[in-house]
Formats: C-alpha cells, structure tokens, sequence
C-alpha cells in the first residue's frame, strides 16, 4: 500500500457523528466517527477485513487517519489501535 496514495476516503457529518467509507484497491472499508471529550477531538472506528496482518492493519490506519486529518483537521494528530481498527484524533 503506497503512502502516497490514501485512496478515496469519503467523511459524512450526521450531526456530532457520522460515517466513514474507504475505498482502496479492491476493498471498500466502512466504518463510524464521533466527537470526542476531553483531549480527543474525534474517534473512528472501521471495520477491518479479519485475517488482515497486523502491519496492513497499521498501514491502512495511518492512511486513513492521515486523510481524514488531512480534509476535517489540519494540524492535529492521530493515535491507532489496528487490532481494535480505532483511529483517535487530538
């Protein structure tokens, strides 16, 4: 999975919450977001393919994650969970 290439990753606002679609190669991952409290802005969640291996879990998070801050939140940075496929926001 080159870096360069984030795919397409598509954020829809349903008020405080809303979805989370990644279309990359031949997988569309779907997933959630929520505001967050204290100091995390936002939490998402996707459903990762089971089976993946732990360093294409990694690899598409922090694709992800950099997307997503790159179209909703500049400047601010991500923390990953791949084994639970959660991407935090601060």
């Amino acid at each position: 999975m080159p870096r360069s290439d984030p795919g397409r990753v598509t954020i829809t606002e349903e008020g405080r919450s809303g979805s989370v679609t990644c279309h990359l190669e031949d997988r569309t991952v779907t997933g959630w977001w929520e505001f967050a409290g204290g100091d995390a802005l936002a939490l998402v969640h996707l459903d990762l393919p089971t089976g993946w291996p732990p360093d294409r879990r990694d690899a598409f998070l922090r694709l992800v994650a950099d997307e997503v801050i790159r179209q909703k939140c500049p400047g601010h940075r991500a923390e990953l969970d791949a084994g639970g496929g959660w991407i935090t926001i601060r």
